[in-house]
């Protein structure tokens, strides 16, 4: 049975996965898992034009740790946060849509680029995650190219292309 056939989906509505099958397959474990759901998921055809993808929410509730010191009296969300979110998003989609590239692995964060912050995340809030693989030929050698983007609501906060390598 493959990992997709075994996650239990959730009762809960417009999410199809809740945070215990997050937590479960994101290797990443509390206090460092930022992907609270799972509301869209496309495992792509293996073409350019249907690539996986999925779609994802973190709760900003402005009691994670990293608000401790971020900024004390007035919260905003790391940008760096923010980036690994995406990346997680990314890591279930990979482990879920690409299992046979993925069993026994790990992410490994390989890059950044064209990363822009078009506004803060102030808690508390929740924030869409967005983010498709781009590159099915270096997914073929191990290497996952992916595009993500974090919304408040329709408004794009978050932008980042990012690549990672599962070891």
């Amino acid at each position: 049975m493959s990992l997709l056939d075994s996650l239990k989906k959730s009762d809960k509505e417009g999410v199809l996965y809740g945070e215990d099958v997050c937590h479960e397959v994101l290797p990443q474990k509390f206090p460092f898992a930022f992907v609270d759901e799972i509301l869209e998921l496309n495992v792509g055809d293996g073409t350019a034009e249907n690539p996986p993808s999925l779609v994802g929410r973190m709760h900003v509730t402005g009691e994670q740790d990293f608000f401790k010191g971020h900024f004390p009296g007035n919260p905003v969300m790391p940008g760096v946060i923010q980036i690994e979110s995406m990346a997680q998003a990314a890591t279930l989609l990979t482990m879920i849509a690409m299992e046979e590239k993925t069993v026994g692995k790990r992410p490994a964060f390989m890059g950044v680029e064209n990363c822009r912050f078009r506004k803060a995340v102030i808690p508390p809030t929740d924030i869409i995650l967005k983010v498709r693989l781009t590159d099915l030929r270096m997914a073929r050698r191990g290497i996952f190219k992916y595009a993500g983007q974090v919304f408040i609501g329709e408004e794009l906060v978050t932008e980042a292309e990012f690549s990672a390598a599962m070891v």
